[in-house]
């Protein structure tokens, strides 16, 4: 009897039970990197092997890597968790396996270099210094005005970012910056603060662009709609995201303009912008499918999987076959909290599942817990997911979901 070829490894940086679950589903073996501030055992016995390393020690990852690949012989290498994707490029570009560019990763990671990328372009250039006194805000705003944004050069889940309307509030958002630079945040061990920048606040509506890259060709997935709360927390998506042909149609080519610039040519990249009477910001990028699960999202109405077409891409396998789409637009909406004090009681979560149009209902928060108004994406309490045949419809199941869930409290 002949025996099967080997199945091609991924070497995977970060993964979660459900990318190891499509890696294995696509017919890959898995070897995972994982940081030891952030291991997860019950993954191990469904991977070839799992080495802690700290991701962000990109020198350290590539030793590692090097030695793995010697024994597994890698077909490809990725990640979609933020702080492992500069050392994923960096693995794939020195095994010469697929990567998302020379050093493209690395570059969207750090928000300044981005901004000294696009200052190379005048149709992509936006006003900006690095922040490293209340006096380069102060200079900014003599050039470009006020408000002003204030937001860490390599920052994530919306952590420290703050809008500051004149001078008379600069002096607070700045102790509130040295704050943020001092890491006291949860997850100040994988997600760490280095720097900050300093730009005009954009008033409009937010978008992220879901693209995928084959060789320099950008496919535009979908436009998705971003609902922002008052600390910049994403607080819900929006799928599609019902601009307008013209709109539609001049966020795209922007989006393309930036990718084609900074150099992205493989696989996924989740672009935000801002699209207001000024025209279309340029917030960031990264070369990763969108949190907050918006691949799911995206795969309820296009019936394709974007983290799946990321696996499949790096180690140069077919992408899987598009599945029926569930519906024509899925919401997804957050549970948050309107005031701090600690749950007693979350009321009415099988009610709202039952919900006509309602897909999923998640739930975070347990009677016990001390909350408080959310400051970054992790201190979101849960999550409603609904589909229907416009985004109207869709957005209305949320809504409704959402109001049949009840949060109970007690001050602290």
């Amino acid at each position: 009897m002949t025996p099967s070829p080997p199945r091609p490894v991924l070497l995977l940086l970060s993964g979660s039970r459900r990318v190891v679950d499509k890696a294995l589903g696509l017919g890959l073996d898995v070897v995972h990197l994982q940081a030891p501030t952030m291991t997860d055992p019950s993954l191990d016995p469904l991977c070839l092997r799992s080495v802690g390393v700290d991701l962000l020690d990109v020198p350290a990852v590539l030793a590692v890597a090097r030695t793995l690949h010697e024994e597994f012989g890698f077909a490809g290498v990725c990640s979609n968790h933020e702080p492992a994707c500069t050392a994923a490029e960096a693995v794939a570009l020195d095994l010469g396996l697929v990567a998302p560019g020379t050093g493209v990763a690395a570059l969207l990671r750090d928000k300044a270099r981005t901004h000294e990328v696009l200052d190379k372009d005048p149709s992509l250039r936006a006003p900006w210094a690095r922040l490293n006194s209340p006096e380069d805000a102060l200079g900014l705003a003599e050039t470009a005005g006020w408000p002003l944004i204030l937001k860490p050069v390599d920052g994530s889940a919306s952590l420290g970012v703050l809008k500051v309307d004149g001078p008379d509030g600069l002096d607070a958002a700045w102790q509130r910056v040295k704050s943020t630079l001092r890491n006291d945040h949860h997850y100040h061990e994988v997600l760490p603060v280095t720097g900050y920048l300093v730009e005009p606040f954009a008033p409009g509506e937010e978008f992220s662009v879901e693209t995928f890259s084959v060789g320099g060709s950008h496919e535009v997935r979908a436009v998705v709609r971003k609902l922002v709360g008052g600390s910049f927390v994403e607080t819900g998506h929006l799928v599609p995201a019902g601009l307008d042909t013209e709109r539609h149609r001049a966020v795209v080519d922007r989006v393309v303009a930036f990718l084609d610039h900074v150099g992205l040519r493989e696989g996924p990249a989740h672009t935000e912008v801002i699209v207001g009477e000024a025209g279309i910001h340029l917030v960031e990028s990264h070369a990763r499918t969108g949190g907050d699960e918006i691949p799911a999202l995206l795969a309820l109405v296009t019936g394709r999987d974007v983290e799946a077409d990321m696996l499949a891409h790096a180690c140069g396998v077919p992408l899987p076959p598009a599945v029926p789409p569930l519906g024509a637009a899925a919401v997804k909406r957050y549970l948050l909290a309107d005031r701090a004090g600690r749950v007693t009681a979350v009321e009415g979560v099988a009610e709202a599942v039952a919900l006509p149009g309602v897909h999923s209902v998640r739930i975070w928060t347990n009677p016990g817990d001390t909350v408080r108004p959310a400051t970054a994406s992790w201190e979101r309490l849960g999550e409603i997911v609904a589909v229907g045949s416009t985004t109207a419809a869709a957005a209305a199941a949320a809504e409704r979901a959402c109001r049949t869930i009840t949060l109970r409290m007690e001050e602290q």
